[in-house]
Formats: structure tokens, sequence, C-alpha cells
């Protein structure tokens, strides 16, 4: 496990090695006899079969199916006196429990929820997809050591697993411990999966030769998406490349004329079913997943310098609307992709979902 030596406490910053055998049965007679707590102050009483201690000795962080829980209110302490008493935010809350329970799941024709709901899988969408999805590989480096792939999910597309085709190790860190378990099926003993958070990654700077993040940083709370990138960038080593697929949403100037109407009825609809909701005792219109999207210019002011290029310039509303194979579908997302070909930046930028392409 060379790869060790990359990482590092999310809570003191120093370096994590491997438990021995003699410190795993002394960790585990200890939870029998209720020392130890996770650090969110909850007691710790389960088995322990592998597991990484921070150099400093303060915090334990365990090893489950491979998969390394490297949360700051998941580490083991023996004392309550590093109790951390900042519990996750309710946003962040709901985007993991979605994750874990509904989004990685997968449907009888094998498609993740997370594409049934957010995605267009329809055959008149797919050629004009796959492409955007290849775009990506442009913007990185052919091939390194280690790519760190932030918000990883489960790497739920074919297209997404070439992105480290040639490189050592593909880094998957996420929040959702099903989407990992997922990941880690597909990539072997060539995925290094870390529980973690892309506030805080516990990875030392300047190790990773590439990375990305795919429609990830948009479901952080607005005021950690800035740190959630600088923490992308810190990781990343000199001449490496990294890219950050975001979504503009209704900054977006071109989905904003074509979806007015839509987002209209939508608007009308939910304010209807809260009025109804207050009127008898019910929850009215359902929450959706979290997420919010900045200006293009609080981004620009906010974080270190980067190109803009087009990931893919319509939304899926968009084309569940408007694209269908009987009004000339495939051509109308073929005349896109040439556009957005053709001018990449304009397109990133009025479009729905730009790449941010960072170097060092």
């Amino acid at each position: 496990m060379e790869w060790i030596s990359i990482l590092k406490c999310p809570i003191t910053g120093s370096d994590l090695r491997l438990l021995d055998k003699h410190e795993i049965d002394i960790l585990c007679q200890k939870a029998d006899n209720n020392e130890l707590w996770l650090a969110n102050g909850t007691p710790f009483t389960d088995n322990i079969t592998q597991g990484l201690q921070s150099l400093d000795g303060g915090y334990i962080y365990l090893v489950v199916k491979d998969i390394l829980l490297l949360m700051r209110d998941l580490a083991i302490i023996d004392s309550l006196d590093k109790v951390i008493n900042k519990p996750p935010s309710a946003d962040k809350t709901q985007v993991k429990t979605f994750y874990d329970n509904k989004g990685w799941t997968t449907n009888e024709a094998g498609d993740y929820e997370d594409a049934v709901i957010y995605e267009d899988l329809r055959d008149v969408s797919k050629n004009y997809i796959r492409k955007c999805h290849e775009r990506v590989s442009r913007f990185l480096n052919p091939s390194g050591k280690y790519l760190l792939d932030a918000g990883s999910g489960a790497i739920q597309f074919s297209e997404y697993l070439q992105y480290a085709a040639d490189y050592s190790y593909r880094v998957c860190l996420d929040f959702s411990f099903t989407a990992l378990k997922e990941a880690k099926k597909k990539l072997g003993d060539k995925g290094i999966c870390i529980l973690g958070d892309m506030t805080n990654i516990p990875i030392k700077d300047g190790c990773m030769d590439g990375f990305v993040s795919l429609n990830a940083v948009y479901h952080i709370p607005k005021e950690e998406q800035v740190t959630a990138i600088k923490e992308m960038y810190r990781v990343l080593a000199f001449n490496a490349k990294g890219v950050v697929v975001y979504d503009w949403f209704k900054h977006s100037a071109w989905m904003n004329l074509w979806m007015l109407p839509f987002r209209g009825f939508v608007f009308i609809k939910n304010r209807v079913l809260d009025a109804v909701g207050s009127v008898f005792n019910t929850s009215g219109a359902a929450r959706r997943l979290y997420f919010y999207c900045h200006k293009p210019s609080y981004l620009r002011k906010h974080l270190p310098p980067y190109q803009l290029k087009v990931w893919r310039s319509v939304s899926v509303p968009f084309m569940r609307y408007y694209i269908h194979s009987w009004l000339f579908g495939k051509q109308i997302l073929e005349w896109v992709y040439k556009k957005e070909e053709k001018e990449p930046e304009l397109c990133g930028l009025r479009g729905e979902y730009p790449m941010l392409v960072f170097e060092k």
C-alpha cells in the first residue's frame, strides 16, 4: 500500500499509517470495555479488523471493505476531550442520505436511480451525451500515477472510466459509502476509495497528477463550494490538470430563454402545493436535492485561474421537453455538438454545464 504516503489525517493533517495486529487487538478490547468513541461523541463498540492511525497517535480511522473512512466525525477516539462538536449541515446530510439510500441503487434495466432522475437516458440523446462525457479527457494529462475523482459517485458511465485508463490509481473521494462500494467493484486494485469530505480532502499537497469532479460541487453548501475547488487545486501536482463540471442553471442565458415557460409552470405548481399543504397541514411541494449554482463572475473572483470550456450546453429538462426522434432530435443535438466544438468558451458561458479547467 505505497499510496498510504499520500494521505493525511483530516483533523490534524499528520501522516497516517496502518495499524498492526497487536494494536487492533488492543483497540477491540477497549471497544468491548466501552473505552472508545467516534469523534462525534457516539460510543464505539464495533469490531475492528483494519485501520489507520495518525502519526501523532490521536485518531484512528477504520478501513471497511477496502474503503478508507477518513471523515472527521468518524474518527475513533479514546477520550471525550477529542469530541468534535460540529455536526454536518442539514444540506450535506440530505445529499448523503439520498445517495446512500436511493441515488446509487439500480433499477431493473441496470441504471442508477441518479441517472434515471437527473439524466436523459433515451436513445435519441445517447450519442450526444456520450460525446459530451468524452470531452473531459481532452483537458487532462493523458497519464500519471494518481487521478483524483472528487465526488466520484459510483462512476456510473463507461466514459468516466476512461479518464484514468492510463493512470496507476484512481482516487475516488465521496461521502456516500454506497457509491464507493460500487466504484470499488469497477476499479478493483486500481481504485483507492475514500469516504471523505470534498471541503477537507485528506490528501497531502501536490500529490495528484490530475483531478475530475463531475456534477458534484453544486451539491455542496454554497458557502463551501469555493473551498472544495481550492482543495482539489491544493492537491494537484505541478504541471498537472484538473476539470470541474459545474452547472450555471438560472445563470445560463440560453437555457433561461428556452426554459422560461416551463420554469414558470413549475414555480406556480410548487406555490400551489405549498399553499395546499399549509391549509391541510401536509408537506406541500417535495424538497429537491440540495444544489446551488454561483454566477460565473463569483467563481472568477474567488477561484484560482481557470479556462472556461463547455461540457454540455443544454440541460436535461431542455432535452426532455424539446428533443424527440419524431422532431429531428438527433439532428438538433448533432448541430448543438458542432456549435459547442466550434465555440467552446461561448457555449461554456451561455449554456448549462461548463467545464472549469485548472492547471498548475
